[in-house]
């Protein structure tokens, strides 16, 4: 089959989209031959799939994903002819055209420009810089030391204490990636590395705070006042000292000065940020574009935290991105020697070195700028679930199945099937969720709604949130207005005219005189349901959306026929969002399945931030 029948074919299948299809052509009156109008398309199909490319190679796994089949040109053909095209550029020279091969992968322009440029800039970030090291601490580094020895209550040659180690890692370097599971503590950390930067004179106007969504940014600021606390009340902070430390954080796209109707930000390379340190939470939600465009606009002088959980779904839109600078900068459990003999003598603990890479081993291009927290302080009265998350993580589903058919009270596997379930949530959810009209106010009742919440695998269909979403809100009170008491809504798009943001929970409430308007926690006045931007109910969320906040109580829904959105990273996902005990509704089978895929991106920045890309 030719290529210009293969794309005829792929179009009818519905692989490809319109839009997909008008690309090709367009590249074909530009003079490509039908393997380069193919290409196109299926590189313009794979960013609509979370995809930054696709791989030659690997070309197949994009077919299976789209449910299609194709009769491809073989791939050195393939290759051969796009290497000869004029309107394919091979590496990343500067050279505009329409298509970018390197690597054995296709990529649009746009993207492969969002990996190199964003590989180009960490790599930069990431080489050891002494001056940057000595404008920070040259005069304040003893003192620093012994301020973290005395917080983190360090003894002489005890072992290794990675919360410490993080935030001297932090404190030193540019670039800083420090991850961990949920509960390990990533915010109790970040909360005093900014006690240490005021302890050594940081301005806190030169720091910032932000995070992907509105709630996870809500979420960050409210874990920072919460750490800051706590060490004030244990006498690790001296009350002034608590005082000074920033807890307000904001989305990226408001750091960034987003524009209406502009993919481009107010702060770019040209136009850098004016902070000396910038903290970013839930790392693993932001794509490869946002990525890019928020290392560029970092000051070469500044310093960049990026916290995330490299297990959870990878971000929805192009590129695994935070997975990707995690593998490429090692375990974040041991470190170079140079590194490690400094930091223990520093902070007087057993800090591991690497051993020297064998000379076959590529190096980890971002070595030294990870550090993995391990130990668990949510669920930490729950280790049934901490065991589960864990088996998840690890691929183990006969851990996995022989923790769920346990008798612990925090784990709760229902096989009953759809039958079962609207009455089961009758009997164990509804009561909840009538509960908050009987709060005192508004805010009071979003607090409440935090203690359970519905996670869904699927948007659409019988095990789909908006499935579920109606079903509440019928049993709620909805049958004969949307706007009832108690409806708890989420937005579902960025409005800064409203303070609002993608993520942000509201409910539906009384007010004096009957009229029902929408409270939301970070805002002190209500909104007419008329005057909201995009939103949809919130009693049950897809997995996806769920990402950055955590309730007490979990069910967590799984289709009963197999989707290629389950996989071991959502399982994860889901189940760590629960603090306290979690509901699981999911056959066997399917839950098999789903522990058996992994969330795929097709990414090239590896490759980039190795420089293999020839």
């Amino acid at each position: 089959m030719s290529a210009a029948r293969a794309l005829s074919s792929l179009y009818r299948q519905h692989a490809l989209r319109e839009v997909d299809l008008a690309f090709a052509e367009v590249l074909q009156r530009a003079g490509g031959v039908p393997e380069v109008a193919l290409a196109g398309a299926l590189a313009m199909r794979a960013v609509a799939l979370g995809h930054s490319g696709f791989g030659l190679v690997r070309v197949d796994a994009l077919l299976a994903e789209l449910e299609a089949t194709a009769d491809l040109p073989e791939t050195d053909a393939w290759n051969d002819i796009l290497r000869s095209s004029p309107l394919v550029a091979t590496g990343f020279h500067g050279d505009k055209r329409p298509l970018v091969l390197a690597a054995g992968r296709i990529s649009l322009y746009r993207y492969a420009t969002y990996e190199y440029d964003l590989a180009r800039r960490l790599r930069g970030r990431a080489e050891f810089d002494s001056e940057f090291e000595d404008r920070q601490h040259s005069d304040r580094a003893p003192t620093a030391a012994a301020w973290l020895r005395a917080v983190f209550a360090i003894a002489p040659d005890q072992s290794l204490e990675p919360q410490a180690l993080a935030v001297w890692l932090a404190s030193r370097r540019r670039l800083t990636l420090i991850t961990g599971g949920p509960g390990t503590g990533k915010t109790t950390t970040v909360a005093r590395l900014l006690a240490l930067l005021r302890h050594c004179g940081a301005d806190p106007a030169r720091i910032a705070l932000a995070a992907p969504t509105g709630r996870a940014a809500a979420r960050l600021g409210e874990a920072i006042a919460q750490a800051v606390a706590r060490d004030r009340e244990a006498g690790l902070l001296d009350a002034g000292l608590a005082e000074s430390i920033p807890h307000q954080a904001q989305t990226l796209h408001r750091l960034l000065g987003w524009r209406f109707g502009d993919t481009r930000f107010r702060h770019d390379a040209g136009n850098p940020l004016p902070f000396d340190t910038i903290i970013v939470d839930e790392a693993s939600m932001i794509d490869l574009p946002l990525m890019s465009k928020l290392v560029a606009a970092v000051s070469p002088e500044a310093r960049l935290v990026l916290l995330g959980d490299p297990d959870q779904l990878p971000a929805v839109e192009a590129g695994h991105v935070f997975g990707t600078l995690c593998a490429a900068a090692g375990t974040g459990t041991l470190f170079s020697e140079p590194f490690a003999a400094a930091a223990s003598q520093a902070l007087r603990m057993s800090i591991p070195a690497l051993e020297r890479p064998r000379e076959t081993a590529p190096p980890a291009p971002l070595l030294g700028c990870r550090v993995h927290l391990l130990r668990r302080y949510r669920q930490a009265d729950a280790p049934a679930l901490q065991e589960l998350t864990q088996a998840v993580c690890d691929g183990d589903f006969d851990a996995v199945q022989r923790r769920l058919e346990s008798t612990d009270r925090t784990l709760h596997w229902r096989r009953d099937g759809a039958n079962a379930l609207e009455p089961w949530l009758r009997r164990e959810w509804l009561p909840g969720l009538s509960a908050l009209t009987t709060a005192p106010d508004p805010i009071a009742a979003l607090r409440e709604a935090r203690r359970l919440r519905m996670l869904t695998a699927l948007r659409q269909g019988w095990s789909g949130s908006e499935y579920w979403n109606a079903w509440f809100a019928r049993q709620l009170g909805g049958i004969t207005t949307p706007w009832f008491p108690g409806r708890l809504i989420m937005i579902t798009a960025n409005s800064y005219r409203h303070g609002l943001f993608n993520g942000d929970i509201g409910i539906v409430w009384p007010g004096a005189r009957g009229e029902c308007a929408v409270w939301f926690e970070n805002l002190d006045r209500a909104w007419h349901p008329r005057q909201l931007p995009a939103h949809e109910s919130a009693f049950a969320s897809t997995v996806h959306k769920a990402q950055g906040s955590e309730y007490e109580r979990v069910l967590l829904l799984l289709p009963d026929r197999d989707s290629r959105v389950l996989s071991r990273e959502l399982l994860y996902t889901g189940l760590t969002r629960a603090q306290g005990r979690v509901d699981l509704w999911a056959d066997a089978a399917i839950l098999a399945q789903a522990m058996a895929r992994r969330a795929h991106s097709d990414t090239g920045l590896d490759a980039w931030l190795h420089d293999a890309t020839e």
